[in-house]
């Protein structure tokens, strides 16, 4: 028996296998402290570090008994690195990784400011394209939070506004899309465009148009390709609660905004997001030429509508 502080004792074949686990652990290769890890985690990080525009990187190892090691590289660039600078680490960075430690489990990826916007890219093997890292450069600037490119589309996620931003970006360019987001007045409202320019749509109107008691919590998403219909579509998730209905006066008002509005194919209008059941309700519209359907489902639709043109005929 060996003594342990506190007077207690283990076994002494306790003490000698877990000493043996040491040496066992070392020889089986894996680990972040496996010699063969140690050292291409060191020549990872020197590779990356004589690109030009390359700042610091971090290298993290994940070992996993059963899935094996997994590899996530960081790279940190200068400070408003420049164009040829920035895509040499797009095009060669992947790739240097992946002479180290292959490419099964490897996510790569880098960071930097731009023009006082904070940028984040993914890095693989394909290609990068210079039309979208041109793109995201110039619309980096102060103010527009956070952004993100490399997958043909780039994104600017504002945070949190104090009003409506006048610079929306709402026009992809040479082939690469365009998202843009931000939080006003407790509403969440996203932009997406990935080939039509949506300007035509009048989103700012749109959300001015929305009741201030249904502007906490509220959705508001104005895409070019709906995820169901792939229709150019405006979807307002807004009046009132699930449990108590649509408010379709509140609605309507919205619905008379874009009436007329010939880019605009689908428009829904529903209640806000029942988060506990992930559902809602409301009324879709399909349009065409500016015009209404009769929504669907088409009752509900019909009291949207006809309380849309009693506002109509009030105000003339």
């Amino acid at each position: 028996m060996t003594g342990l502080a506190g007077g207690k004792a283990l076994p002494r074949r306790t003490i000698l296998m877990g000493a043996s686990a040491l040496p066992l652990l070392a020889m089986s290769g894996c680990g972040s402290l496996a010699p063969e890890n140690i050292q291409a985690r060191h020549q990872i990080e020197k590779s990356l570090k004589s690109f030009h525009a390359v700042k610091s990187v971090n290298v993290e190892l994940d070992s996993n008994f059963t899935a094996g090691d997994s590899w996530s590289v960081l790279i940190l660039l200068n400070k408003n690195p420049g164009r040829e600078d920035t895509l040499t680490v797009l095009k060669d960075a992947y790739s240097r990784v992946v002479q180290e430690v292959g490419d099964d489990f490897v996510s790569v990826s880098a960071s930097w400011v731009q023009n006082g916007a904070s940028v984040s890219w993914p890095i693989s093997g394909d290609e990068p394209n210079g039309a979208e890292l041109d793109y995201l450069r110039e619309l980096a600037k102060p103010g527009r939070g956070a952004m993100s490119a490399g997958r043909g589309r780039v994104s600017v996620d504002r945070g949190v506004v104090k009003e409506f931003p006048a610079d929306l970006i709402v026009a992809p360019r040479s082939g690469v899309g365009v998202s843009d987001s931000f939080e006003v007045d407790g509403m969440t409202i996203r932009a997406v465009s990935d080939t039509v320019d949506l300007s035509p749509i009048p989103l700012r109107k749109v959300v001015e148009a929305i009741d201030s008691k249904y502007r906490k919590e509220a959705v508001v998403e104005l895409t070019d390709n709906d995820i169901v219909s792939g229709s150019i579509s405006l979807d307002v998730a807004a009046f009132g609660k699930e449990s108590d209905g649509l408010d379709v006066t509140a609605a309507a008002k919205v619905l008379k905004v874009v009436s007329g509005n010939q880019l605009l194919q689908e428009l829904g209008l529903t209640t806000a997001w029942n988060t506990s059941a992930a559902s809602r309700e409301g009324v879709f519209f399909h349009m065409k030429a500016g015009a209404f359907d009769a929504g669907d489902p088409p009752e509900e639709g019909a009291k949207i509508l006809a309380a849309a043109q009693t506002s109509a005929s009030a105000s003339s």
